[in-house]
């Protein structure tokens, strides 16, 4: 009977560890899913600017979900939807980012803009990617970090 207890003991100990390890690798997890789709529209939208020759980008909504669009070369239809994304439980777009970013036909973005856009990707417990959109089209995340309490 008693080492059964010391077993339980010791499996209450363990947990106590882990659990709250694993949590916090899930909020990083999330966080880097969600800067790693943000990426991955951006690069869509530039190569269907690219390979159609005409405008595409994305628009930010809510700074909850992402809209992939192809605009009208005449400007007289509305954008064609060609994706959308929509961020995980507990992560959200910065409000300081921009509400959309958007390719000419060879991917550089348009209108080309003083500095290159950021987009920040906030999570629970203050972890952040940075997404960069270089005047190029060229797209980067930053590495995962943290805000200081």
């Amino acid at each position: 009977m008693i080492e059964m207890t010391i077993v339980l003991l010791i499996i209450a100990i363990v947990s106590a560890i882990v659990v709250p390890q694993v949590l916090n690798y899930l909020r990083r997890y999330r966080v880097g899913v969600a800067a790693r789709n943000i990426a991955t529209a951006l690069q869509r939208a530039r190569f269907l600017a690219t390979s159609n020759n005409r405008r595409a980008g994305i628009n930010i909504e809510e700074f909850r979900s992402i809209k992939i669009e192809e605009y009208d070369p005449n400007g007289q239809l509305e954008p064609q939807i060609k994706g959308s994304i929509n961020m995980p439980e507990g992560v959200f777009i910065a409000s300081d980012a921009p509400s959309q970013v958007a390719f000419d036909g060879r991917g550089v973005i348009t209108p080309v803009p003083k500095e290159s856009p950021k987009i920040r990707v906030n999570g629970a417990s203050g972890y952040f990617h940075v997404i960069t959109v270089n005047p190029t089209g060229q797209v980067t995340v930053s590495a995962i970090e943290r805000d200081e309490p």
